[in-house]
Parts: C-alpha cells; sequence; structure tokens
C-alpha cells in the first residue's frame, strides 16, 4: 500500500465521520451520555486518522521534525486503539443497560489490560520495546506490539459477551447492532495485523460507526421509546412479511388488568415505570423465537412465528409465574395481572382475522377475571 493510497484512505475516514456528526447532530444533540461516548468515538477515530497518515508521511523521513512526528502520531494511534475498543466496550454496555452504574461497574473489571497497555506505551517512549524508530526514522514493530491488537480486540469482543449477557438475562428488549460495527473493523484490522505496510483500521473504524448508526436509526422508528419493546410499526412490517412466508404463527394478546386506576391513585410516573415492568415480565416470559411488542398504551403483544401450541402454552405459564412473582415480592403498592388472549394464523391466512381473534379471546379472558374478581368480593 503505497503512501498515496494511504492518505486517501484516511482521507475518506474523516471525510466520512465529519458527514455522520453533521447528519446525526439533530437526532443526538449530545444530550445523553451515550450520545457523548458517540461523539468521542467519532472524534478520537478522525484525528486518529490523520495522525496515521501524518506518521507514512513522516516515515523514513530526514526532514527537521519527522522523527517527533513519527513518534507523536504513533503514540496518539497507538493509545486511541486502546480507547476506542474500550469507548465502545462501555458504550454497547450502556446502550443495553442504560445505567451509568452498571457502565462504571463494567469499566471497573475490564480496565486493567488496558490500563497496562496505555503505561506500556509511556514507557516505550524511552526504553523502545513495543515500537521503535531506527536511525533512517523508518517504523519497526516488536514482539510486544501484539498485545495491543489482542488487547484492541479483547475490548471489541468484550461488547459481544456484554450483548449475550444482556439478552439471556432480559431477552430482546433492546436492539444494539454490534456486528454492524465489528465486521469492517475485525476484518480490516485483523489484515493490517498479517499484512505489515498497509492502513485500514481506522477507516475500518468509521465505517463501523456510520453503520451502527444507521442500523440504530433504523431500528428505532421500530422501538417503543418507554418500554423498548418492538411497536406497532414493527408489528405491520412483520406481519406483511409472515403473510407471505408461508409459516403458521401464532400470537397473544396481553392486557393489563386496572391499569387506569394506578394512573389514578400513583400518577402517571408511576404508570410508566408499571408498563416497563409489565414489558420486563413479558420479555422474560417470552420464549427465543418469540417476539414481543407494545401494542397500544397498555396492550402487550407476543408473535411467535412457526410457534407451536405447547410454546404457547409455556409462555402463558411464564408469564403468570413471572407474574406472580411480581405481587409477591411486595416491591410496589400495586399488582400487575394480565388479561390473555391466543389465536393462530395458517399459512397464508388473513392477518386482520388473526389480530382480532386475539384481541376477542383476550377480552373473553378479561371479562372472566373481572367476573371471578367480583364473585370473590361479593
Amino acid at each position: 500500500m503505497n503512501l498515496q493510497s494511504i492518505i486517501i484512505t484516511d482521507s475518506m475516514g474523516v471525510l466520512i465521520l465529519i458527514v455522520l456528526m453533521l447528519s446525526s447532530y439533530l437526532v443526538r444533540q449530545r444530550r445523553q451520555i451515550s450520545d457523548r461516548i458517540f461523539t468521542t468515538m467519532c472524534v478520537v477515530t478522525a484525528v486518529s486518522c490523520v495522525c496515521d497518515m501524518f506518521s507514512f508521511i513522516a516515515d523514513g523521513q530526514t526532514y527537521e521534525g519527522a522523527y517527533t512526528t513519527a513518534v507523536l502520531t504513533n503514540l496518539v494511534t497507538y493509545t486511541a486503539n486502546i480507547v476506542v475498543a474500550a469507548m465502545w466496550m462501555l458504550y454497547v454496555d450502556l446502550r443495553l443497560y442504560g445505567s451509568r452504574t452498571h457502565m462504571l461497574k463494567t469499566l471497573k473489571r475490564m480496565c486493567l489490560p488496558g490500563v497496562i497497555g496505555l503505561i506500556g506505551l509511556v514507557l516505550n517512549i524511552k526504553w523502545e520495546f513495543i515500537y521503535y524508530y531506527d536511525s533512517d526514522n523508518y517504523y519497526h514493530r516488536k514482539t510486544l506490539a501484539t498485545y495491543y491488537f489482542f488487547l484492541t480486540f479483547f475490548y471489541l469482543l468484550s461488547s459481544v459477551a456484554i450483548r449475550r449477557s444482556h439478552r439471556k438475562k432480559y431477552g430482546k428488549t433492546r436492539f444494539v447492532p454490534v456486528w454492524l460495527f465489528l465486521m469492517p473493523v475485525l476484518v480490516c484490522a485483523t489484515t493490517q495485523y498479517l499484512v505489515y505496510g498497509i492502513s485500514l483500521g481506522w477507516c475500518s473504524v468509521a465505517i463501523g460507526l456510520v453503520s451502527m448508526h444507521m442500523g440504530l436509526q433504523n431500528e428505532l422508528s421500530y422501538l417503543d421509546p418507554l418500554t423498548r419493546l418492538y411497536n406497532r410499526n414493527y408489528l405491520s412490517h412483520l406481519m406483511n412479511m409472515l403473510e407471505y412466508s408461508h409459516v403458521e404463527v401464532r400470537g397473544i394478546m396481553l392486557d393489563m388488568d386496572h391499569f387506569k386506576s394506578i394512573n389514578d391513585n400513583y400518577g402517571h410516573d408511576e404508570g410508566d415505570a408499571a408498563l416497563i415492568e409489565a414489558a420486563r415480565i413479558i420479555s422474560m416470559s417470552s420464549t427465543d423465537k418469540a417476539i414481543p411488542i407494545r401494542y397500544a398504551g397498555d396492550e402487550f403483544m407476543i408473535i411467535v412465528p412457526s410457534g407451536s401450541d405447547k410454546e404457547i402454552e409455556e409462555i402463558t405459564a411464564n408469564i403468570r409465574a413471572e407474574e406472580k412473582n411480581f405481587n409477591n415480592s411486595g416491591a410496589k403498592p400495586y399488582k400487575l395481572l394480565f388479561s390473555l388472549g391466543s389465536s393462530k394464523m395458517s399459512p397464508g391466512g388473513n392477518v386482520d382475522k388473526f389480530l382480532k381473534e386475539m384481541d376477542d379471546n383476550m377480552y373473553e379472558d378479561k371479562k372472566k377475571r373481572h367476573s371471578l374478581a367480583d364473585g370473590a368480593a361479593g
């Protein structure tokens, strides 16, 4: 890879990031900590693209300041490798868990390898055990430089582990397109490590950040902002696909009993908290194939493509168990109760009929539950 190609590649990386930050400004507005982390990753990556370009320009040159330029720009890019990879891990953690406290716990647990790497870079300025420049000002990697490649991979792949852990614990409640960012970065970083003298890493990070942003924006149009479940827009999209997929589809409609009394007695903030807790119960109760959706207000839905009657029974039993656990915990001064109704759609069936049948069955269950409650009260 010649110098001209490196300059073009790094310049394209900077241009991509400038366009990304300008186009996403109105969406992000740097109000949340996750937005600030994303913006910082963009800025650090842009600076690294510039430094990477100048490190190659200065490599092997003997003009005044060439050695200082080469050393400083390499120090910046090595440092940025650690910083951006670690920030990506923390960004994923924050997007999934929505908790600054949880993110800081993750940082404390995972920071040691990065701290060691940063200390090593400072010490390398004097002892040159990671990389060095020879008398002709040419850059050379030493064996310990491998640690920094693996350190980058460690933090990047830690984001995958965090995503899997969250999914195992909470189900499909959050969407973070981890692999949209990771794939170009991992492929290009591996190539750069194996083929000495090429520069693809920072441009690939820029592409990964753009891919991540586009994936999130597309998915946000399908997510309910309060519960983080899929919304009615996604239901329409999903049913449109399933209508022509030639698979049998099953579903459950859920309505929260006495939700109005929660709002009336405890306020709308507590009503929102109840909806979030209901979404958690529904997500925890859903099987791997099941897709939880907030249909409208206090109504939810679970769609199960290629599901079975047994799977619907399992989900229903899970909901009743989670419902009982919450109510017995006494965590809130109110109880969460659901009326349920299920239906199925044969391949090529009518979507409106499928949804109406589900809704009708749910209201039948609600009438029975209210009748039993009134009878017990009498």
